[in-house]
């Protein structure tokens, strides 16, 4: 069986499409709105260096190109986009073991949500509730969100060693290189 998500390089998609009981459906677009605009809401997430994108959409309405072919759903659903590092299974087990509330937040009201932990029962549900994304885009598809942050680092370090270069001698330059050096070494 094809696993879940698509994968690209080292980083996997994981795309749901999940019921989210009426009633619960306000308590989430509020939690939503938080987590879009209160930093604190978003630090739970915002650890896990490894994730590339997050994001959660309430659905009432199946998109097509013709407008009178428009579906419109019976209740809303929470369409959940992601982009990790890794295979999805590990993802799974850092949701579960780490942030539980939160995932019990978004998920916890849903239909045969199992609540974590375990992890077990959760990667069983996201199996049977995920689907292929129909895109997907990565721009270093080999590069982990670390390795990516690195050469950040070693760019901006580089950019104020060449910008200091210009008016050094040749031993300046050397001593500032081998600061650079062991500097970003960490990140070389």
């Amino acid at each position: 069986e094809k696993p879940p998500g698509n994968v690209i390089g080292r980083m996997t998609g994981l795309t749901l499409f999940t019921p989210i009981r009426r009633r619960w459906e306000p308590v989430l677009r509020t939690g939503f709105w938080l987590g879009k605009y209160v930093p604190l809401a978003q630090k739970h997430i915002l650890q896990f260096d490894f994730i590339h994108f997050v994001r959660w959409t309430i659905v009432h309405e199946m998109p097509h190109v013709d407008p009178a072919k428009r579906q419109k759903l019976k209740y809303g659903y929470l369409f959940f986009e992601s982009n990790f590092d890794g295979p999805w299974q590990h993802y799974i087990d850092a949701f579960a073991y780490v942030i539980p509330k939160d995932i019990r937040f978004v998920w916890g009201r849903g239909i045969h949500f199992p609540y974590p932990p375990p992890a077990e029962p959760l990667k069983a549900w996201i199996a049977r509730n995920s689907m292929e994304g129909g895109h997907y885009y990565c721009a270093y598809p080999h590069a982990s969100t670390r390795m990516c942050k690195a050469a950040l680092e070693v760019r901006k370090g580089f950019q104020q060693l060449a910008a200091g270069a210009e008016g050094q001698s040749p031993e300046e330059f050397k001593a500032a290189y081998e600061r650079f050096l062991a500097d970003h070494q960490a990140h070389l």
